[in-house]
């Protein structure tokens, strides 16, 4: 494997915010009205106007699937985007399901669980814990340094290079998780940057898809088992998520192709994985997303299968921290759980981006009866920032399908 010392800064932020789905949302221009007439053609004149490929958009009351439709050139059903950071959610639910076991404990030190110490050489005596890393408490950057290389496979990455003139370097051979992890937290390792330990350990909200794909492995060092098996054993499989998995040869002829926006017009991208499994790489179908949407609404139960306690699912919803700022989709943050922010105005969820996709995923309890939405669609903002994608389209569609929902929820509920 060749390391050479690179200029990360302008990267990693970008990764950042591919994985994040925690935009904060900046209106640079008036944003405008949102067309009138159905939901369907509403939604259909967003994606003419703006040109969107394809999309798929779910609206739950209760235990109901109320609405739900794919749009577009790839307007299956069974259509497979990738979820971004809504992963995180999953990962959260793997240690809960842990706890329960008696197997692990939130407030432990993470090194009493893997092989390797993660401490921050500046703070010694400071742990970090299993809640840190769920709440992004830890301290820990939001991307390692050498993550970009690690992230991203061969092939994206001659992509990348080749059409928009970057110049990531292309190692010899990936090393494990464990290698990779190993060596970026330890001084002295041959990842390792000061930079990875970004700040103090809990002293403030830093979101992390490094403290993600952290926990993710400590979740493997638990079960003996690779993350992916964990989840799909314990969370996909009962809840019958069958278009749900981590590897696009999984869904060859389902998935819908990553696109971002260059030049004023869409390009298209080479289907990929993304190597950050605890943080962003899950890959999923609107029908799957309900199913485990319906779960998280209703104490971790669907179908009459509970994959987590209700106990745990309230834990995982309750504020654990505080957070600041306004979401993408035009939420005021109020929290963040366990894995899952929250919203003011009652409303719990996550969103997620990553090269070529944006998607987004919230409920709402009212009167113990909740209703919640699903959104995902092939427009991306993760490798070439999109203004308008940011402060417009996205907020015009979750509005359009948050006031379907509503208006639904008051006619069901």
């Amino acid at each position: 494997m060749r390391i050479k010392k690179k200029v990360i800064l302008g990267v990693s932020m970008i990764i950042a915010f591919v994985l994040s789905g925690q935009f904060i949302l900046y209106i640079l221009t008036p944003k405008p009205e949102p067309p009138l007439g159905s939901i369907d053609s509403r939604i259909c004149q967003i994606m003419t106007d703006y040109k969107i490929p394809s999309l798929a958009a779910g609206i739950i009351v209760n235990d109901s699937i109320i609405w739900a439709k794919n749009f577009g050139e790839q307007n299956e059903s069974d259509t497979v985007f990738m979820i971004g950071s809504i992963t995180k959610t999953f990962t959260a639910v793997a240690v809960l399901q842990l706890v329960e076991r008696n197997l692990i404990k939130l407030d432990d030190d993470i090194n009493d669980y893997i092989p390797f110490n993660v401490r921050n050489p500046e703070f010694p005596m400071r742990n970090i814990t299993v809640r840190m890393l769920l709440t992004h408490y830890s301290g820990i950057a939001p991307n390692l340094i050498w993550s970009l290389e690690y992230y991203l496979h061969k092939d994206m990455i001659l992509w990348i290079n080749d059409n928009l003139g970057w110049d990531i370097t292309i190692w010899d051979s990936r090393p494990s998780l464990e290698e990779f992890l190993n060596g970026s937290f330890t001084p002295g390792g041959e990842f390792y940057d000061s930079y990875n330990y970004y700040i103090e350990p809990a002293i403030e909200f830093l979101y992390s898809n490094a403290g993600f794909q952290l926990l993710g492995y400590l979740v493997e060092q638990v079960v003996n088992q690779s993350l992916e098996e964990y989840i799909e054993e314990n969370i996909f499989d009962p809840l019958n998520m069958t278009n749900t998995g981590y590897y696009f040869e999984e869904f060859i002829d389902k998935h819908a192709t990553p696109y971002e926006w260059k030049n004023q017009t869409t390009i298209a991208l080479p289907l990929y994985n993304i190597n950050v499994t605890g943080a962003g790489s899950i890959k999923s179908s609107l029908p799957d997303m309900m199913k485990y949407l319906m779960a998280m609404m209703h104490q971790g139960e669907y179908n009459g299968i509970k994959i987590l306690n209700t106990e745990s699912v309230d834990l995982m919803h309750s504020r654990q921290v505080y957070t600041t700022g306004t979401s993408v989709e035009g939420f005021d943050y109020g929290g963040y759980g366990l894995g899952w922010f929250l919203y003011r105005g009652g409303f719990k969820g996550h969103g997620g981006a990553t090269p070529g996709y944006s998607s987004h995923l919230y409920f709402k309890k009212t009167e113990d009866v909740p209703f919640g939405v699903i959104l995902m669609f092939n427009r991306g903002t993760a490798l070439l920032r999109d203004d308008i994608l940011i402060n417009e389209i996205i907020p015009i569609l979750n509005s359009i399908i948050l006031e379907e929902a509503e208006k639904l929820y008051n006619t069901y509920s």
